[in-house]
């Protein structure tokens, strides 16, 4: 079984309370850095899903956001607002990792109450949170 050194734990454990963090302060600019760009589209789609159940012009920015930087921009921007107003609380507590090859890693946490996984890649040497790192790969 592969190991996962001191260091690239010490990393996706930063990077996992950095994500809540940057959720909690609505800083929409720290979360995209430490996502593939397709999971941080993911998430904000996730985030906004309750906006967008309730207005249809923001629906609209999330459904044009991956093709229209200005709907990006705008959804980004509403999103970060309503973020900042929920003042979120989270408590993360580490529970093990789980190698998936040389370039994926699953994290496994406790939030709160409930037990989560949250998948990494490794992309031009720099792991970043991959919703997509779960899945089997094709070889």
């Amino acid at each position: 079984m592969l190991e996962i050194s001191n260091d690239l734990k010490e990393t996706l454990k930063e990077s996992l309370h950095a994500y809540y963090k940057s959720i909690k302060e609505g800083d929409l600019i720290k979360l995209s850095s430490l996502m593939t760009r397709e999971s941080y589209l993911l998430t904000l789609s996730t985030l906004g899903f309750k906006k967008a159940f309730r207005d249809e012009s923001f629906k609209h920015l999330l459904e044009e956001m991956e093709h229209e930087p200005k709907s990006l921009l705008e959804a980004e921007k509403l999103l970060s607002s309503e973020l900042k107003n929920e003042a979120r609380k989270n408590t993360v507590d580490l529970l093990f990792y789980e190698p998936k090859g040389l370039d994926r890693v699953t994290l496994h946490y406790r939030q709160d109450t409930q037990t989560k996984k949250i998948y990494f890649s490794k992309q031009d040497e720099i792991w970043s949170i991959d919703l997509k790192a779960g899945r089997k790969k094709d070889f």
